[in-house]
């Protein structure tokens, strides 16, 4: 979803015959020749403008990359573009509804799947194309081809998403009820001021404190952004959302994919669940066999060359070369070449913390143990200089409750993880856990490896003086440090809505002081916590602005303009053993 991504997104050449044209101009460019803003009429006659690359000196008919892109299509005389013309490919680079050079309204996510299989449809039809089209680009991109594949044109042929996802309320504007406001609010605005001509003023971190929420827009001053009022106004998984995703027509996907996510990446859930969900559900054969998800330890940006991602080293042999990757999987698919991608196992896995590649067969591993990790500890755990204690085993101790107050004037901050942001990754959680609004729950000094890959969850007994509030969670490896020195890095987290404890369909009734439990959703990840450091988790209430603040008010969401303090109570004991649930692997 960055407009980083837009330099990487080409243009593409057409025959004058067959073009419906719109002030389009021919050019000749480096090894290629230039077509810009053909027209591509769409199902309900708006129409949106494509640039086309055509490979120089070669006859066709020629196979199809196809990019649909909200940043901008230009860029095709030079970069992928141009080098994917030179392997014998034509190229289409498409601005999206209402984007660009393209007619239309900007409605974010909502016309994406009608559009990719009208401009698939004429793309296929034209006699420069061979009827094999493949779909490439990272984030926004990979949307756009995760929710048109399941269309099953005949002429799409294979697609590479790279840090995309497939379902936005689960995956990309929502966790466990709570509204993921960085993401949403700090991408939407941006992409309506590029609409409008608009730059940004003043600081992201005022601007995400303003309330209510559905008028958010307000505080951008560049009129009101239809899209972000109606992601306020359905904060449940209804029929509003059904435009916007995959769904169940994930068993209609029957096209070989490489896929390229991260475990920092702001939608990690998203790319694995997809692969998941060809891999396992695809009704064609051939295609549950090429899925292939490559999974680094990378934010939304993927793959850094030094093999830096936030605060912590994972070493240059992260790096993955994903253009190089993605460039012998297409040659390899259309050309019949021999790149080794048939070699690409359904799963390979970068193992964080013992910093090692390792090649999967299937999700959740078959190996795994399930094992629990309890929250003890003889005094409270407020901060990280209480007492609270991981243990392998039920706590049987006396002090069986922590306590805090939730105020959401003064939230717990973000402090990197899964965002789009410059800090996103893994930072020291130091300032973070020496709140008293953050329970700290540490295990002792680790004598042996425990690697922790697959979804983390955390059973949690609890309950809240208000009539609705949040309960978050995180996992940490505390890494040794000099001179005694601990260091905590964050590795994944997640958010619980007591609203939405039970589904997300409709509001669950909470009554405030009553004992609940909250089954938290931190994530999917691969980490082995080494010998010398220590399995750590923050049980809080906010985590902001990655995620929205609960008022505590129980009114209608995204409705208030001010918010009340709640005492917060977290249980652990033989009647209430709070727990995480770590996918343990042997060995």
């Amino acid at each position: 979803m960055m407009n980083r991504y837009s330099a990487l997104f080409p243009t593409l050449f057409l025959f004058a015959s067959t073009i419906a044209w719109s002030e389009t101009a021919t050019v000749d460019v480096q090894s290629a020749t230039l077509v810009h803003n053909a027209s591509i009429a769409m199902r309900d006659g708006v129409r949106l403008a494509a640039d086309l690359l055509f490979p120089e000196g070669k006859e066709g008919p020629f196979p199809v990359i196809l990019y649909r892109n909200p940043y901008g299509k230009e860029g095709a005389s030079s970069g992928e573009g141009r080098d994917l013309t030179e392997l014998g490919f034509a190229v289409v680079s498409q601005d999206t509804r209402g984007r660009g050079d393209s007619e239309g309204v900007w409605d974010a996510f909502r016309y994406e799947a009608e559009d990719g299989s009208d401009t698939l449809e004429w793309i296929g039809a034209q006699d420069w194309c061979d009827g094999r089209i493949g779909l490439t680009g990272g984030s926004y991109l990979g949307f756009t081809q995760c929710i048109n594949a399941p269309n099953d044109s005949q002429y799409l042929f294979a697609m590479n998403p790279i840090v995309p996802w497939g379902n936005t309320y689960h995956e990309c504007l929502y966790w466990g009820g709570a509204f993921r406001l960085q993401l949403a609010f700090f991408w939407g605005g941006l992409q309506h001021l590029a609409v409008v001509g608009k730059s940004f003023e003043g600081n992201w971190n005022d601007h995400f404190k303003k309330l209510p929420l559905k008028t958010w827009d307000e505080t951008l001053g560049a009129g009101e952004i239809g899209y972000l009022r109606d992601w306020i106004a359905h904060p449940f998984h209804d029929e509003y959302w059904k435009d916007h995703e995959v769904g169940d027509k994930i068993e209609n996907v029957t096209i070989p994919a490489l896929y390229i996510g991260g475990w920092y990446d702001i939608f990690q859930n998203g790319v694995i669940d997809y692969w998941n969900g060809v891999r396992t559900k695809s009704k064609s054969e051939e295609a549950r066999k090429r899925q292939h998800l490559v999974m680094g330890p990378w934010t939304h940006g993927v793959s850094p060359k030094d093999g830096k991602v936030g605060a912590l080293d994972f070493g240059e042999h992260s790096n993955i070369h994903p253009r190089e990757l993605r460039f012998n999987w297409f040659k390899e698919l259309f050309f019949d070449e021999d790149h080794g991608m048939s070699n690409l196992p359904p799963l390979r896995l970068y193992v964080m913390g013992a910093n090692v590649w390792r090649d999967e067969q299937e999700w959740p591993l078959a190996r795994t143990e399930y094992k629990e990790l309890y929250l003890g500890g003889e005094s409270p755990a407020n901060s990280v200089e209480g007492g609270g204690r991981l243990l392998w085993g039920k706590w049987t101790g006396t002090h069986e409750v922590d306590e805090f107050v939730y105020d959401p004037n003064d939230p717990v901050p973000t402090m990197g993880g899964s965002l789009l942001y410059a800090t996103a990754g893994p930072q020291d959680q130091s300032a973070v856990e020496a709140r008293q609004d953050v329970l700290v729950y540490s295990t002792d000094v680790l004598t042996e490896t425990v690697e922790v890959t697959g979804q983390v969850r955390l059973l949690l007994d609890a309950s809240s003086g208000a009539p609705n509030s949040d309960f978050t969670a995180k996992l940490v490896d505390v890494y040794p440090g000099e001179d005694g020195k601990e260091i905590p890095y964050n590795i994944t987290d997640g958010i619980l809505r007591a609203s939405h404890r039970l589904t997300d369909t409709e509001s669950n009734p909470f009554e405030p002081g009553k004992v609940y439990e909250f089954n938290i959703d931190l994530g999917y990840t691969s980490n082995a916590f080494l010998p010398g450091h220590r399995i750590r988790l923050e049980v809080s209430s906010s985590n902001f602005p990655r995620f929205d603040r609960n008022p505590n008010t129980g009114h209608e969401f995204g409705s208030d303009t001010e918010m009340v303090p709640a005492n917060q109570k977290v249980y652990r004991s033989l009647q209430y053993p709070s727990h995480l649930l770590l996918p343990v692997i042997p060995n």
